[in-house]
């Protein structure tokens, strides 16, 4: 051993094996050291897989249709109030009295394309535009909806409406056929297709309208 360069050896005296003795290059010293742990090796964690989404619990057809009829009743208020403006509810008194002439002035004003019918369907239009789009895209839901508890989301993932979904959405469900409506035979077929569009619910899978289809849009319960 005396040629051995200076480092840590077996220690010859040790009583249990591993146990190293420092040689300083000309005899042993008191210095030991235990042997180092052996590594020891474990398996990698699993990754973590994301939760999938649960699927969400559709709206029913009586729901969507509570929130339908509750969202329309601030438009007949303001259809009368417009009609109001033209003369009708005179009309209407003129006509409750017994004035037949009244009768001529009501089909007049209510004609397709007269002054009282074409403002009340433009301005009408415009305000469900913005109420429907509008409360679409910034929570999810009309009055109607929050009332029944129900709301509009993307199908592919739980997000809001954006503009060209919610648009769509009204543009099939509502401006489209409103807009045929005085237009002889295409405004017959515009009102089929809104009887179909709102009863579509009723026999599909995702309890999905074609209007939401259209829009790629479904509606959920909220709560």
């Amino acid at each position: 051993m005396t040629t051995q360069p200076p480092g840590w050896y077996p220690d010859p005296y040790a009583a249990a094996p591993g146990v190293e003795r420092w040689w300083d290059g000309a005899q042993w010293i008191a210095q030991t050291r235990e042997p180092a742990p052996a590594p020891t090796w474990s398996p990698a964690p699993w990754p973590q897989q994301p939760a999938a989404e649960s699927e969400p619990v559709a709206a029913t057809w009586g729901a969507r249709l509570a929130a339908y009829v509750i969202d329309g009743i601030p438009f007949v208020v303001l259809a009368f109030v417009l009609l109001g403006m033209f003369g009708y509810f005179d009309i209407i008194g003129r006509l409750a009295a017994g004035d037949e002439s009244a009768m001529a002035d009501l089909e007049a004003m209510t004609a397709p394309f007269s002054a009282a019918t074409t403002t009340t369907l433009v301005v009408g239009a415009i305000a469900h535009f913005l109420y429907n789009v509008g409360f679409h895209m910034r929570k999810g839901q009309t009055p109607g909806k929050m009332l029944v508890g129900i709301r509009v989301r993307m199908a592919d993932q739980d997000r809001l409406p954006d503009g060209r979904a919610a648009s769509l959405r009204w543009v099939v469900q509502q401006g489209g056929p409103q807009l045929l409506s005085g237009v002889p035979v295409l405004g017959l077929l515009a009102g089929m297709f809104s009887i179909a569009d709102h009863l579509w619910p009723l026999w599909d899978g995702r309890s999905q309208a074609l209007h939401d289809k259209a829009a790629r849009t479904i509606v959920v319960r909220a709560r």
